[in-house]
């Protein structure tokens, strides 16, 4: 009974931080169709340059650096949605056990459902320690680790606004993390790396990027 009571209330945040905006949404219960995958898979080499593969034909790019930037990107955007959705609107953090929280990619979004919710552990650890410096470590030959850990600050930031002022003080915490703290300059609210977005043929320089104009040259 805990434990059915456990899931209910994980699943009731969980729909709650969905009516925030679409981007938040996360499935629960029976797994639907498609080829999910559970997230940990995404430290795989064959699984990631796949993943990096298809995006970096999805955005007429040649460079794997890009693409795999970009994936990087949106995955520490969802994942840091539902961390900091929870604890702001429940004060619980929901579980991201990378065997538990399944992935898959539809037309370039990256889906997420999690058969039965659970919380977890701190924000930091479920999203620091158990998605995201996994996957800095396993990409770490495509891209720049600093590069990826200015995605993570960029994408929490983002994720706290889209929640509101309710969400600063998890923000500013976690900002102080020393995986984090050298990303962003706190005074300015640029980042100290570049996500390599201007590089792509539409592309141009995001709103915290710490150039003022896309760089010339290779």
């Amino acid at each position: 009974m805990a434990q059915e009571n456990a899931t209910s209330g994980a699943t009731g945040v969980l729909e709650r931080i969905a009516a925030l905006s679409p981007f938040f949404a996360v499935g629960t219960g029976e797994v639907p169709g498609g080829r999910w995958q559970p997230t940990i898979a995404l430290r795989e080499r064959t699984t990631r340059d796949h993943l990096v593969t298809a995006t970096a034909e999805q955005m007429s790019t040649d460079e794997m650096r890009v693409a795999a930037s970009t994936v990087f990107f949106a995955y520490a955007a969802r994942v840091w949605s539902i961390a900091i959705g929870s604890v702001t609107l429940s004060g619980r953090c929901i579980g991201l056990d990378p065997d538990q929280l399944l992935w898959r990619s539809d037309g370039g979004t990256l889906l997420l459902h999690v058969a039965e919710p659970r919380f977890g552990d701190s924000v930091a650890v479920e999203v620091l320690d158990r998605q995201l410096e996994p996957i800095i470590e396993a990409w770490r030959d495509v891209v720049a680790p600093g590069l990826m850990w200015g995605n993570a600050a960029s994408a929490l930031i983002g994720a706290g606004r889209m929640i509101g002022d309710a969400a600063l003080p998890q923000l500013d915490a976690l900002l102080d993390d020393p995986r984090l703290i050298g990303s962003i300059d706190r005074a300015t609210g640029r980042r100290r790396s570049c996500c390599l977005f201007y590089r792509t043929a539409n592309g141009g320089v995001c709103g915290d990027c710490p150039f003022p104009t896309p760089p010339a040259g290779p």
